[in-house]
């Protein structure tokens, strides 16, 4: 009877990684089976060559995001990239410094997939994404890459996958999220003074503060150059880019508050 169960027990198989030059990339899922109607994440991981970088959504002042362009069974959906927050780096000459927002190392870009209602139980489908980004050190390689999950449909959940649901698992805990803080902004002849209150930040640890602009046209990718914060918040004072195109001071202003105690989505409000 115990053999038949862990034959029975649905495996989720994964192509071998690819070498794309810089970057190693795998297909990786949280869950070990699908079920119909759920859905289930599954996640990009880049293994980056020691000294090389990938970027997040906004790059800053160079640089591409990671693209997927998936091909799955009839049904099926993948949702948008959930971002981990990201490291702020500079490059270049002190006087005229490059600052991006980028990974290190390893990095999971986890995506949620629907499922349909109608999988079939006992079956198995496959899971591809193109993979497309740039690469860089002290010069820019783009690279690319195809990557396969295969995936078992079972009628319950059958756990986290041994190798890669505790990690995804963290990595979405750790993620930004919509956070029900209060944001607005003004400009000031100083910047963009941004300000941010909301039981989240209240006792929490606001050292070094730092926000991270969805928009790279928008607000400049340079630290604050002013922080303050109190027991129910705080305020930064951000650098506007001056560029034809730019979205007017009216329009709502998205990204990520990033603090030593956590980071959170917000959008402020004019």
């Amino acid at each position: 009877m115990i053999l038949f169960c862990l034959l029975a027990a649905p495996v989720l198989a994964r192509a071998a990684p690819v070498d794309a030059g810089h970057v190693t990339l795998d297909l990786v899922a949280q869950d070990a089976a699908a079920v119909p109607g759920s859905t289930v994440y599954v996640a990009l991981r880049q293994s980056i060559e020691r000294g090389w970088h990938t970027y997040w959504r906004n790059p800053g002042d160079s640089g591409t995001p990671t693209a997927l362009a998936w091909t799955l069974p009839a049904g099926w959906r993948a949702g948008e990239i959930v971002w981990p927050t990201p490291e702020r780096i500079s490059t270049g000459p002190p006087d005229n410094p490059i600052l991006n927002y980028v990974y290190s190392d390893e990095v999971l870009l986890a995506v949620p997939v629907t499922v349909p209602a109608n999988a079939r139980p006992g079956s198995s489908v496959t899971l591809r994404a193109g993979v497309s980004y740039l690469v860089c050190a002290d010069v820019c390689v783009p690279e690319s890459g195809t990557v396969t999950l295969f995936v078992p449909v079972a009628a319950a959940p059958a756990g986290p996958d041994p190798r890669w649901g505790a990690a995804i698992a963290r990595t979405l805990a750790a993620a930004p999220k919509p956070s029900g803080l209060a944001a607005t902004f003004q400009a000031t002849d100083a910047g963009i003074r941004l300000g941010v209150t909301g039981a989240a930040l209240s006792g929490a640890d606001l050292t070094g503060a730092d926000f991270y602009a969805y928009d790279g046209a928008r607000i400049a990718s340079r630290a604050p150059t002013d922080r303050q914060h109190g027991p129910e918040g705080l305020s930064l004072t951000l650098s506007p880019v001056s560029a034809p195109g730019a979205a007017p001071a009216t329009a709502d202003l998205s990204g990520v508050l990033v603090t030593a105690g956590g980071a959170w989505e917000i959008t402020a409000r004019p």
